[in-house]
């Protein structure tokens, strides 16, 4: 974007100075700054409630926390973590970034993405609130059926558990304005001439993270919607014995396994972006590596059971949900091994950018080998329940997508690193794109 528009932009916000020009605010590059902002504060309250949690376990018998409360403090690390931390923290990426990298002047609807925002803090405050609102849901951050039903919940005429749920609904809403607001930016807002296939590999991750993200959050939503109805209705969608576990199994899982994607995609981008910049080389088999993703993004829709093996689901289906879910893993390989040939026939220069996405993809190798045998029936048996599924998952999501954000700190807005001349990106305005030459400047 020219100096120019951005200035014609803010021209009627307070200036940058202002509390007020942060309360009004309708600039993509504030709210993206309020998004990673917002969700560092809620990394921090996910922090000490693992900390709390390690004290706990410091000595046999611990007293820092009840039973209850410790049983609370697990759940609501685990949520926080994987709802208002990790995506919100690409969101504000997204927020900052693709506009820069497509051409555009701002976001779509650039109201909506300031109440997407609003929406997002009230969800988080009001979730952080119900820890102190009497008994908060405890079943752990899948929060599993027969411990989300009133009848399992100690002192349940307390708003705690309620207060999670509306979270939960608040924090959708939030996601499905975004994502509305993200697709239609990149379909009706890109520069004339940039096809999809030519964005930028950031651009083209967020892209493919919001298509996710509107299907995958939609079974959440009717998850959370039918618990509030057991909550406040008395309804035993989820409190009876016949199937009550598995329907909150089926509608958490069908959301919860593209979470893994929609959380990795973002870092994904990342990281392809700062290696193609450190190596001076762009991304080998570019065109195969942006088939993969999508197709990745495809598959993830069709391995949620594998999360169920324990279930009395029969074998066969079992066997086929295995086939699918080892078969998602080959996408990955050939994007890992782009990644890595980029390294190889390139010149690497080892700033601190390059070394915090080159230590991510360690990460998410070794995730992604424990991983593989999670998708094996028998093995699964064995490991589900122990903290080798609770390593892979924060290896492979948690500690890869916030180490390789981390690296996209140092690149300036718009620069376009290796991409090729037909990306546009950086001073391209949404009405006529202009060429950004290969560079590999910081």
């Amino acid at each position: 974007m020219t100096e120019h528009a951005d200035h014609d932009h803010e021209h009627h916000l307070p200036p940058k100075s202002s509390v007020k020009r942060w309360l009004v605010t309708t600039n993509h590059k504030d709210i993206g700054a309020l998004y990673i902002i917002t969700s560092l504060f809620f990394l921090i309250a996910g922090g000490i409630l693992a900390m709390m949690i390690r004290t706990q376990l410091w000595t046999p018998g611990g007293s820092i926390l009840g039973g209850q409360g410790y049983n609370q403090a697990v759940t609501s690390h685990g949520l926080l973590m994987v709802f208002w931390f990790i995506s919100p923290f690409a969101f504000g990426l997204a927020n900052y970034l693709v506009p820069l990298q497509i051409g555009a002047d701002d976001l779509a609807f650039p109201r909506l993405n300031a109440m997407s925002y609003w929406v997002y803090l009230f969800s988080g405050l009001l979730f952080l609130a119900s820890f102190f609102l009497g008994s908060s849901l405890a079943g752990g951050w899948t929060i599993y059926q027969p411990l989300n039903v009133p009848a399992y919940i100690p002192e349940v005429n307390q708003v705690g558990s309620l207060a999670t749920i509306f979270a939960l609904m608040l924090f959708v809403a939030s996601v499905t304005m975004g994502s509305v607001n993200f697709l239609t930016t990149f379909y009706r807002m890109r520069a004339e001439g940039l096809r999809v296939r030519d964005m930028p590999l950031f651009s083209v991750s967020i892209l493919l993270t919001v298509w996710m993200m509107l299907f995958a959050f939609a079974a959440l939503l009717a998850a959370v919607i039918l618990l509030s109805f057991d909550h406040l209705l008395g309804s035993v969608w989820f409190s009876t014995a016949e199937g009550g576990s598995l329907l909150w199994a089926h509608l958490f899982w069908f959301f919860g396994h593209p979470e893994v994607y929609i959380v990795f995609f973002p870092a994904l981008g990342v990281m392809a972006e700062v290696f193609q910049t450190f190596s001076g080389k762009r991304i080998v088999g570019r065109k195969w590596f942006v088939i993969a993703m999508a197709l990745v993004a495809i598959q993830s829709f069709v391995v949620w059971m594998h999360h169920m093996f324990l279930t009395a689901i029969n074998l066969p289906i079992k066997t086929i949900f295995m086939a699918t879910t080892i078969g998602i893993s080959l996408p990955f390989d050939l994007m890992v091994f782009a990644l890595i040939y980029t390294l190889v026939k390139g010149k690497i220069r080892f700033k601190t950018p390059f070394l915090f996405s080159f230590g991510a993809l360690l990460l998410f190798i070794l995730g992604g080998i424990t991983g593989v045998f999670l998708g094996a029936v028998v093995l699964d048996y064995q490991f589900r329940g122990t903290y080798w599924v609770a390593t892979s998952r924060c290896f492979s999501s948690g500690s890869t997508s916030f180490i390789s954000r981390c690296s996209s700190s140092g690149r300036r807005p718009g620069a376009c690193s290796t991409t090729p001349p037909s990306s546009r990106c950086g001073t391209a305005s949404r009405r006529s794109a202009r060429s950004c030459s290969p560079r590999r400047s910081w």
